[in-house]
């Protein structure tokens, strides 16, 4: 049976360096899926909304074409805090043209599994993609009402609170008690995770368990390999 592999990253932050090593390990591996958690823009485009959508318009998005073009594998993005909300027009106009499949607030299928995503964290200080935890769990309270959790692969910017995976150089766990317990009340197959890069230097590790779900924050741009039928992590 041919392996279902997946190439999972998070918070690029506009390195193109970076995704051409992403698209080359997707092709090397022969995975059915990328999958890329938010922060996709460039530091430098931090506090500018028309650079964010230039970096979109003029580099990921043909990128991508290119990509899928010659390669049958299915691309899945999600926005971060980084990522301006008010740019997401472009990313169902690169949906629409079966560029990639937006994940936010979206189920997708998956050979055999589906896949969400949801981007809005809890409040740390910017001034896009935030909501108080009570928000945060009305909407996962929406959304599982569309889910078969045996099958779900879910994609959220936050890292569940108090694990291996949002802990910041303070010692400071600093991620969405929402997103966990919303992870521990329903199981979902595979949990992937971004948004705090240092934690899995600060922590040691990229997993956290929490009940039967494995959840992933590689950290940011580094890439992992998941094997969808084993759970197997490889760092690449």
């Amino acid at each position: 049976m041919e392996k279902r592999l997946i190439v999972y990253t998070t918070d690029v932050h506009g390195n193109t360096a970076f995704i051409e090593k992403m698209l080359n390990a997707a092709e090397k591996y022969k995975a059915k899926a990328i999958i890329l958690n938010g922060d996709l823009t460039p530091d430098e485009y931090f506090m500018d909304i028309l650079a964010q959508r230039s970096f979109f318009e003029l580099y990921l998005i043909p990128t991508f074409k290119k990509f899928r073009k010659k390669h049958n594998v299915e691309i899945f993005v999600l926005m971060g805090n980084h990522d301006f909300s008010v740019n997401m027009d472009v990313f169902y106009e690169a949906e629409k043209n079966k560029v990639f499949n937006v994940l936010h607030n979206e189920v997708h299928k998956l050979d055999g599994f589906e896949i969400v995503g949801y981007s809005f964290i809890n409040p740390i200080g910017f001034w896009d993609w935030e909501k108080i935890e009570p928000e945060i769990k009305k909407d996962l309270d929406r959304l599982k009402k569309k889910l078969d959790f045996k099958k779900t692969i879910f994609v959220s910017h936050a890292p569940p609170f108090n694990t291996n995976l949002d802990v910041t150089y303070g010692k400071r766990h600093v991620g969405s008690t929402s997103i966990r317990e919303f992870i521990k009340e329903n199981q979902p197959y595979l949990g992937l995770h971004g948004h705090i890069h240092e934690s899995p230097k600060v922590t040691g590790s990229i997993t956290e368990k929490i009940g039967k779900t494995v959840c992933v924050n590689p950290g940011n741009a580094q890439l992992v390999l998941i094997d969808l039928d084993t759970l197997e992590i490889k760092k690449l």
